[in-house]
Parts: structure tokens; C-alpha cells; sequence
């Protein structure tokens, strides 16, 4: 695990003052860190449904504290959750089944097997037909109370066809320095960013889908997540370019902040095996759109 990481780092670019890779610390599960803050009111007036897809691989620290941050922490009123298990352990399953057991706003697919990533999100995405809005949420993922309304309002303006956060690891300009350590520190560093970057939007050459929303009308035009990628790796870059090539932009959106700690479900694979695949799905995206990939860019931090 630490060699792949370690080697992700290196590429994207990633390391701590010192040098050294900052893959161990990133990883360390955030701590409550006292009382978390009071949730801000719902919004006032009707709301649109929302649906959120998490792929489950593995990772139970990691996705027990994403689905608790969704279903405690969110004040959007009207969603449902879609959690699709590509082939978790026991105890994985175990907790997905009492969890959607107690909560009725959460359903759970079990693959049973590894279908992949975009396989996983499209049997997910099938079964939300009655929701206006569209989220896929990694499952190393830990999100602030206002994250998803405010994914709602910015991917209902017609001209936008993907929209996502800002977030303390990614491979590109989406990453921002963020200074927290715990879960409540989290919260309160979202709420005040937010605050400090409301409105602002960038186009983005890529939104990595540890967290991306879209309309429901995009998602129809645009089609499903092409499958063909195995288990994943480039189905973010390639379905930025289907949505540009319907005229509508991809932005990252300065106002909102998720957590993300990353790569916990490729963790699973050694270093040649992951290499093989980012090769690969690389070519394949090539040739798919008659262009190379280009490696991402980290913003330049101030």
C-alpha cells in the first residue's frame, strides 16, 4: 500500500515540506476533535432530490465515516443514497446491511465482485431516476454540512454540466492547502472558506469524481460512464470530455469543500498492477478521443 501511494505522490507531485511523501499523515483517520459545530438551518422553501452514489471497496474506516458525515451531517432536506459493493469483506458487508437496515433513506447493491468503477456508479445512477440532481462521492470521502445544497444550486445553472469542490488531495488545481485535524476543525475550515470564496467558480480541465455533481439532463445526454475503463482510473477525464463536447463547462467551485483522503480503494493493488492499468486506460482514452491525456497540474499555492 505504502509503495503505491508513495509512487502516486511522487507523480502528482505531492510532498510534504521536508520532501518526504505526505501519504502516511494523509491517511490517518480524522479524530472528532471535540464537539462538532451546530449544523446551519435547511434552506427555506421547496428542494430539489438529490441522489449520491458511493462505491464501496473495502476501506470500512474510511466509508463508515463518509456515509455517517452524509446522513448526520448533511442539512440538504430531500436526497437518497445508493452505496454499490464491488466485493467487500464480511465486515464491510455487515455494516452496509444494518446501516441501510436503520436508514431509509440509504439502499445497498452488492456486486459481489469488482465490476469496476464506472460499472458500479452506472447500476447506482440507474436506480435514482426520480432525482433532479446527480453526485458520485468516493467513499474516502468526509463531507461538511452545506456541501451537497450548495452542489445542487451550482449544477442547476444551465451552462455548467459538471460541477465539484475544492478539497485537500486531489491531482490538480481543485487541491488547496488546508489546515485542520480533525473532524470539527474540518467542518469549520469548509464553513469559513466557503464563506471567503463564495460565487467563485474556475473551469477545470478535470473533476476527479472523488466528487462531482451534474443534472440529471446532462447525465442523460452525456450517457453512462464508459465502462470499458475495468476498474478504474481516467473515467473522470473522459466524461469531462463528453460533457465540453455538449457546449457545457466543467468547473471546480471555490465555495465548496470536501475532505478526501484518497486512494484508499486502489490501495488494494501492487505497484505493477496499478501502473499496468494507469497505462492502459491511458491509451484507451487516447484512442477513444484522438488525443493524449495530459497530466494534470497542481494550482500554485500562496
Amino acid at each position: 500500500m505504502r509503495q503505491i501511494l508513495q509512487a502516486i505522490a511522487r507523480r502528482l507531485g505531492l510532498k510534504t515540506p521536508d520532501g518526504k511523501s505526505a501519504t502516511d499523515d494523509r491517511l490517518r483517520l480524522l479524530p472528532e476533535g471535540g464537539p462538532l459545530p451546530p449544523l446551519p438551518p435547511p434552506p427555506a422553501g421547496p428542494c430539489a432530490r438529490a441522489g449520491i452514489v458511493i462505491v464501496s471497496y473495502f476501506g470500512l474506516p474510511y466509508l463508515r465515516q463518509c456515509l455517517e458525515s452524509v446522513l448526520q451531517r448533511t442539512v440538504w432536506p430531500d436526497f437518497r443514497v445508493v452505496v454499490v459493493d464491488n466485493g467487500s469483506d464480511d465486515v464491510t458487508l455487515d455494516y452496509l446491511r444494518a446501516a441501510a437496515a436503520r436508514e431509509p433513506r440509504l439502499k445497498v447493491v452488492f456486486n459481489g465482485k469488482n465490476l469496476g468503477f464506472a460499472a458500479a456508479n452506472n447500476i447506482a445512477l440507474r436506480l435514482l431516476d426520480d432525482c433532479e440532481t446527480l453526485a458520485l462521492l468516493n467513499n474516502d470521502t468526509v463531507v461538511p454540512p452545506e456541501w451537497l445544497g450548495k452542489l445542487v444550486r451550482y449544477a442547476a445553472q444551465p451552462d455548467l454540466g459538471l460541477v465539484g469542490p475544492v478539497t485537500n488531495w486531489t491531482g490538480n488545481e481543485a487541491r488547496i492547502d488546508a489546515g485542520y485535524s480533525t473532524l470539527a476543525g474540518m467542518e469549520r475550515f469548509a464553513r469559513d472558506y466557503g464563506a471567503a470564496h463564495a460565487g467563485r467558480i474556475f473551469d477545470i480541465s478535470v473533476l476527479a469524481m472523488y466528487c462531482v455533481a451534474f443534472r440529471r439532463e446532462v447525465f442523460a445526454r452525456t450517457g453512462e460512464l464508459d465502462e470499458a475503463y475495468g476498474v478504474g482510473m481516467f473515467e473522470d477525464v473522459d466524461y469531462a470530455e463528453g460533457v465540453r463536447k455538449l457546449g457545457l463547462r466543467v468547473v471546480c467551485c471555490e465555495e465548496i469543500f470536501v475532505h478526501h483522503y484518497g486512494m484508499a480503494s486502489f490501495s488494494k493493488f501492487d505497484p505493477a498492477e496499478y501502473q499496468r492499468i494507469f497505462e492502459r486506460n491511458r491509451d484507451y482514452f487516447a484512442e477513444k478521443w484522438g488525443h493524449p491525456w495530459v497530466p494534470f497540474k497542481a494550482r500554485r499555492q500562496t
